[in-house]
């Protein structure tokens, strides 16, 4: 097995394995930090596939420090607000976004395609230097010593390939391979419940699903989520159901009449925008306990990988994001000396408090949307005397949150 990859005196050498949203943003903030990159990916080609997206100011923050903003410009789209329904259609609250968000927290609040924000960190990582790609490669072990640490890919072609670092990360999400290796636990935590993806083109969409807004119906036992992605060409659609599903992966084909049943008692808007959809996917929601460490040796991990999560905060991609930042900032602080292990225990303490108490959040707000009965009632009273702002007040902490400030 040729080892061409082991790092230079002169620059510290990261291996990613992933090459999805939290791998190529974490790439990109290692090679500011003064860090070569090798991103190892098992796919041959990256394809950018999924559902849509919120990235909330605590990651717009980071990713406009990358001097990325303007490459979203044509993709993404701002909301203005939220719109919270009822199952019936009856408006529960309109907590506001846009320009009062921006102005308070100092970033904007973006809807985007997950496949346009991979595409678009993709091509920045490509044009960077010090970031080198490994498509078609699959980990099978690791090996690590005092001095680096090693990746053991089978690649495209059968044959096998090392590549050494001083550092690995497990960037390779929710079925993560580097995290078993590592010696941390692999199970999960099922939860019942199933996303349902379905990308309805604007001319096709309803009238009220194509306005710059975040929307979400709650109710028993199931919520739906909507929003346009694509630079507005596009309607992003998630439904989420309590149904014990199983399977690995993202995108089993669903079938619209299984949905068309589910949801047959909601309001005529809601009932429309799920017949809109051309086609449906799903996957289980998981979610994982909180540990007490990420990182051992010369090894992390970062994303789902780390830290699984229940998408009711909208923060999945945004924490990954954070994840790369605070990485890069506790291993730029650390500077060029040999023992990584400070470095890797303090990014652990930092990133691993706060990613608990928003999988503990995004728990508990899942609950709350599924409720039936007196308990739905009473939660929608409560929405209804809600003031505007009181979203942003609620969850500053996640918002006004900077991943790369070691102090706080």
């Amino acid at each position: 097995m040729p080892d061409d990859h082991a790092a230079p005196q002169a620059s510290r050498h990261a291996l990613i394995v992933g090459a999805g949203i939290g791998g190529l943003a974490t790439a990109l903030f290692l090679v500011r930090a003064g860090w070569r990159v090798t991103l190892a990916e098992r796919e041959e080609s990256l394809h950018e596939v999924g559902a849509g997206l919120q990235l909330s100011p605590n990651a717009t923050r980071l990713l406009a420090r990358l001097g990325m903003m303007a490459d979203f410009t044509d993709l993404a789209v701002r909301p203005q607000d939220m719109v919270v329904r009822r199952h019936d259609g009856r408006v529960l609250s309109r907590p506001v976004l846009g320009k009062a968000a921006e102005a308070r927290f100092g970033a904007p609040f973006l809807v985007i395609h997950r496949g346009d924000l991979q595409k678009v960190l993709r091509q920045r990582a490509e044009k960077t230097p010090g970031i080198e790609f490994r498509l078609g490669h699959k980990l099978v072990d690791l090996r690590e010593t005092e001095s680096n640490v090693a990746g053991i890919f089978e690649t495209a072609s059968g044959g096998m390939e090392r590549i050494t670092a001083d550092l690995l990360i497990g960037a390779d999400g929710l079925w993560s391979r580097v995290r078993p290796l590592s010696g941390l636990p692999q199970p999960s935590s099922p939860q019942g419940k199933t996303a349902w993806r379905g990308l309805i083109p604007r001319e096709a969409a309803p009238i009220f699903a194509r306005e710059a807004k975040v929307n979400l119906w709650l109710g028993p036992n199931a919520h739906l989520v909507h929003y346009p992605v694509s630079g507005g060409e596009a309607v992003n659609v998630v439904a989420i159901i309590d149904e014990d599903w199983m399977e690995e992966g993202w995108n089993a084909p669903g079938d619209p009449d299984v949905l068309a049943r589910l949801f047959a008692s909601w309001g005529e808007d809601a009932r429309a925008l799920i017949a809109a959809a051309p086609r449906w996917n799903r996957w289980a929601l998981i979610d994982r306990a909180p540990e007490s460490r990420w990182s051992r040796g010369r090894i992390t991990l970062i994303g789902d990988a780390a830290h699984a999560m229940l998408p009711f905060l909208a923060q999945g991609a945004s924490q990954a994001i954070e994840d790369g930042a605070s990485l890069a900032a506790h291993l730029g602080a650390a500077g060029s000396g040999s023992n990584l292990a400070p470095a890797l225990a303090r990014y652990d303490r930092a990133r691993i408090s706060r990613t608990a108490r928003i999988q503990s959040g995004a728990r508990a707000q899942g609950r709350i949307y599924h409720l039936s009965g007196p308990l739905a009632a009473a939660r929608d009273m409560t929405l209804r005397l809600l003031p505007q702002n009181a979203a942003l007040d609620r969850y500053s902490w996640i918002y006004g949150h900077d991943a790369e400030n070691l102090s706080g």
